[in-house]
């Protein structure tokens, strides 16, 4: 997603709501990337209006993106997600997949015994997940007011890198969570990312970013989820992704991506292994917040 695809928003906040100041932390030749000196957001600056994001993942992502995104370099991250989430609620119950794309990791859930319901801008993606049997729901559902079920589970798997407003997105999925329920997240993580741009120059990779319109670390997360009466009770590394190359690319730039994760998946995965989860220092994280309440 690009931002000269997209309607800007000039006059932005941290979406934590912190009034200081907040300051460059890299820009390239296309964009500008702030942070938030209160709860460590980084964010691109200008940001994409709510309506070009919404209208891109409608129309364009698909093509760019989406098919791509199906593929079986991504079943080890939904397994990932689904073995954090078991170890919190074992007993299968409603989960809901926000940004369910083509329903890979709803289908992971259904065979684990969860009654799953999916969420996707995309609508190519939303008709093959229909096609695969699955239960999707219509994309502006949970703000409309028309989905009057809860569920146990609201996964957001790397979705809060690119919705328009993060908090708005997290309140929405703690209204949803029945008593006890918990929200689960993958998002990139910051602290990896951030040093990595420098070898990612090294190779020629000068604009090419990896975390979208957000970059969190975890300090960010608990800040928006508290805010919105959610309880973190467990952070952990999440397994690690090559990420798909989009054929939308010149091939220089798919060369340069494939160069780049040659070289740098390897440590990846090895932080990983090494760590068990525990230190979050892999290119992703899981974070698991409750609802107050007894489930």
């Amino acid at each position: 997603m690009t931002t000269e695809m997209m309607n800007q928003e000039t006059l932005i906040d941290c979406p934590c709501g912190a009034a200081e100041q907040l300051a460059e932390v890299f820009h390239t030749p296309t964009r500008r990337y702030v942070g938030c000196p209160v709860c460590d957001l980084v964010f691109l600056y200008p940001r994409p209006t709510r309506e070009s994001v919404e209208g891109y993942f409608h129309e364009t992502y698909d093509g760019h993106y989406g098919a791509v995104e199906a593929c079986d370099d991504r079943q080890p991250v939904y397994r990932s997600v689904l073995k954090h989430l078991s170890s919190y609620l074992p007993s299968p119950g409603t989960l809901l997949d926000v940004g369910c794309g083509d329903g890979e990791f709803l289908l992971l859930c259904r065979r684990a015994g969860w009654d799953c319901s999916g969420i996707e801008l995309s609508e190519q993606a939303a008709t093959r997940a229909a096609r695969k049997g699955l239960t999707i729901l219509p994309p502006h559902t949970l703000e409309s007011g028309e989905e009057v079920r809860h569920f146990d589970v609201v996964a957001l798997i790397n979705v809060l890198e690119t919705v328009a407003d993060p908090l708005a997105m997290l309140r929405q999925a703690a209204d949803l969570l029945t008593p006890g329920g918990v929200v689960i997240v993958r998002a990139t993580n910051g602290r990896f990312h951030l040093p990595m741009r420098a070898p990612a120059r090294w190779i020629g990779s000068q604009s090419d970013q990896a975390f979208h319109c957000y970059l969190y670390t975890t300090k960010t997360l608990k800040t928006l989820m508290a805010s919105v009466g959610l309880k973190v009770i467990s952070l952990r590394n999440s397994r690690p992704s090559r990420g798909p190359l989009s054929p939308v690319h010149p091939w220089f730039s798919r060369l340069k991506w494939t160069v780049s994760r040659t070289l740098l998946w390897p440590f990846s995965q090895t932080l990983y292994y090494a760590t068990h989860g525990r230190i979050l220092c892999a290119p992703s994280f899981e974070i698991v917040a409750q609802q107050p309440g007894n489930r």
